[in-house]
């Protein structure tokens, strides 16, 4: 079996624009890939058949609702190419926190598997594939530290900013992210009606418009920036739909030496990481 890193990802910026027909939103957000990983192992066998076992904690479904089970289903067909596999998902990255763990599962394992029988489909393809599964997927089959998420945050734009360090505060619930985007109230008025994605990079600022429903029904969260403020955090957020909010930081000394405090008085596991580095 042959193992592969998946990184959480946060938003450092989430602007909602309209609501489409479909339902969906259509958003701009800038993605940052975190140096917090899940542990993809996979064993790929060319034996003609097209079985896929799915092995992860008990509190994630290992059948078709599964992103990773989707992921290898999609390749299949896309490829034209029957192979069995066997993926052991290590999970460390909470579900419902807003980290996209479930969607780097899906997109590290299309790369992954794509790589283990001689790259078939190009980066462009498994991107598409990645696409019709989830809006997050495509950005983790990219190899970019950050993008510009536009649409409904599939259709990507490589980006370059600056790396930080973070404390992330890890609540110990989930937010539904269906249930944040239907319970934000959309107002069609001043900047939202002109609001350019290149502003992000030419005026960048944190933002995140989920904050607004999610902190109405979890307090909790304003406290916990709040407690990141006063720790020392140039600013703090809510990542995607939460429940994870991050600190922002100078250096690593100064966001470990903010734990102890934040952990006492959030109540909560609290774990310092940064911008994940190229290889």
């Amino acid at each position: 079996m042959r193992w592969f890193k998946s990184p959480a990802k946060i938003n450092r910026f989430l602007h909602i624009k309209a609501k489409l027909a479909s339902g969906y939103h259509e958003i701009v957000t800038v993605f940052e890939k975190i140096a917090f990983f899940d542990h993809v192992g996979i064993e790929l066998r060319r034996d003609g058949k097209s079985d896929t076992k799915i092995s992860c904690p008990d509190w994630l479904t290992s059948g078709p609702d599964n992103l990773v089970y989707q992921a290898v289903q999609k390749f299949r067909e896309a490829a034209m190419m029957d192979f069995s596999v066997h993926v052991e998902l290590k999970k460390h990255i909470p579900a419902g926190a807003g980290l996209g763990g479930g969607s780097s599962n899906c997109g590290t394992t299309l790369r992954a598997v794509n790589s283990m029988l001689g790259e078939p489909l190009s980066i462009e393809a498994l991107m598409l594939l990645a696409r019709s599964i989830g809006a997050d997927c495509p950005f983790f089959v990219s190899d970019w530290t950050f993008a510009l998420g536009t649409g409904t945050g599939a259709t990507l734009e490589k980006i370059s900013l600056d790396a930080n360090w973070y404390m992330l505060v890890l609540p110990d619930f989930a937010v539904n992210t269906g249930w944040a985007y239907q319970n934000f109230k959309l107002t069609i008025k001043g900047d939202e009606t002109i609001f350019e994605p290149r502003k992000v990079q030419a005026c960048y600022e944190w933002k995140n418009d989920l904050e607004g429903p999610v902190c109405e029904r979890y307090p909790v969260i304003s406290r916990i920036k709040s407690c990141l403020l006063d720790s020392g955090a140039k600013t703090a957020l809510m990542s995607g739909s939460g429940s994870t909010v991050f600190g922002v930081f100078e250096t690593m000394q100064q966001a470990l030496d903010a734990v102890e405090g934040v952990r006492r008085d959030t109540g909560y596991r609290c774990l310092v990481t940064k911008t994940l580095d190229k290889d």
